[in-house]
């Protein structure tokens, strides 16, 4: 995931000057109001938020204009999450606390705090169908060989906290919550159950036992939420399965006896069509890997990459193009748009990063947002860049002393 070379650091810094001179450094600014908000909205342009240790913002990647929306002193933002009107905006923030912001004051609202004995783990989401705050509690058990404690909340609009289901007390896996919020999925007892946020009993969705959790597969959920898609077996011999969510239908999209994975991810497109993921290319003798494609319907796999290293994938909510980043060395990447129609690649960045960590489109497919650390950079420092899919518009929206973490698009209405 990381990378070294001299030319490039020079190309890097010659683009970063230019940078500055486009007028890159930013001014900061207090909230918009609600009707300045609704009307940045309805213009279609995408505005990205993003946390650094300084506070939590929102940029438009045409204007050099920061919105504050935290400042430093209301704690470090661990993860964030928007609804899907782009009128609240749902932060974890200390390891322990969950709040709301409201973009159009900005004020913050505390709605969750942790009672794990520990730091927790924490995850909110906005499923697609309910307008309620899913919270998602992992408290680490004291010993380090003991089980942890997951427990689900629901916050309504109000602002109350709803316990829900129970779960097993041995749950060998992460929680995934289907898209629309209504049910998880986890392994236990070495098998995958499924089982209703609303309560009721966990269904085994898989009957005989299996190794579903080795070295941290994914339960993958289709975005349309009729399908799962997951490994079995035990690393690295582990073969990609898919099994039908109300019907337990399952088939194997790679049936080769010593087909190996060595990374737990899964990339469903939107469309639910197909699934990308990164495959060895010549284990164990290399630790290249490729970037391959599966049609769920057929089973039919495509490698579009040659060997290489490869990070941050995502697809375009056309479910016609992928970004990823890419490089012949683990330090050099590059990132890229490859076009299934036209089976065609288009360079996003002239120059080469030391690593580009994450990619998101915006849910009109007219930006990418990605953040990459600079070569020859030994601290890591995350810059947040945009980039349109044309290769156009490159821009860096954090400044070159932040380190940008989290980022996430503001979804449009």
């Amino acid at each position: 995931m990381i990378t070294k070379d001299r030319q490039g650091q020079k190309g890097v810094i010659r683009y970063l000057l230019a940078a500055l001179c486009w007028g890159w450094l930013v001014w900061m600014t207090p909230g918009v109001g609600a009707q300045e908000w609704e009307e940045a909205a309805s213009s279609g342009l995408g505005r990205i938020s993003f946390a650094t240790p300084e506070g939590l913002f929102i940029v438009q990647p045409l204007n050099s204009t920061r919105q504050t929306l935290m400042a430093d002193g209301d704690g470090l933002v661990n993860s964030m999450v928007w609804a899907a009107d782009g009128q609240r905006l749902a932060v974890v923030k200390n390891f322990s606390e969950v709040v709301w912001v409201d973009p159009t004051t900005p004020r913050t609202h505390g709605v969750f705090v942790s009672s794990c004995p520990r730091p927790a783990n924490l995850e909110v989401a906005w499923p697609s169908d309910r307008s309620d705050l899913l919270i998602q509690q992992r408290c680490h058990a004291p010993d380090p060989n003991g089980q942890s404690q997951w427990d689900l909340f629901l916050v309504d609009a109000t602002g109350q906290i709803t316990p829900l289901t129970a779960l097993p007390a041995l749950v060998e896996s992460d929680l995934y919550v289907a898209p629309d919020g209504q049910r998880i999925a986890y392994v236990a007892n070495q098998r995958i159950y499924i089982q209703n946020l609303a309560g009721g009993a966990p269904q085994p969705l898989t009957q005989a036992p299996g190794l579903y959790s080795s070295a941290g597969s994914p339960l993958a959920w289709s975005p349309d939420g009729s399908q799962l898609a997951f490994y079995e077996g035990a690393y690295p011999y582990q073969k990609i399965n898919l099994i039908e969510v109300d019907t337990g239908q399952r088939r194997v999209l790679t049936p080769e006896a010593e087909f190996q994975i060595y990374r737990s991810r899964l990339v469903w497109s939107p469309d639910s069509q197909r699934i990308a993921f990164y495959q060895p290319a010549n284990p164990p003798l290399s630790n290249q890997e490729v970037i391959t494609l599966v049609q769920v319907a057929t089973g039919e796999r495509q490698i579009i990459t040659r060997p290489g290293f490869y990070n941050a994938m995502s697809w375009a909510p056309d479910s016609q193009r992928l970004a990823f980043a890419a490089g012949s060395q683990i330090e050099q990447q590059t990132l890229f748009v490859f076009d299934i129609p036209s089976n065609r690649f288009t360079a996003l960045t002239p120059q080469p990063f030391q690593a580009i960590l994450e990619s998101r489109w915006t849910t009109q497919g007219d930006w990418i947002g990605f953040s990459a650390v600079a070569l020859g950079d030994d601290l890591g420092t995350q810059t947040l860049y945009v980039v349109r899919p044309n290769a156009t518009g490159l821009t860096a929206v954090s400044q070159p002393n932040e380190y940008a973490y989290p980022f996430a698009w503001v979804p449009l209405p």
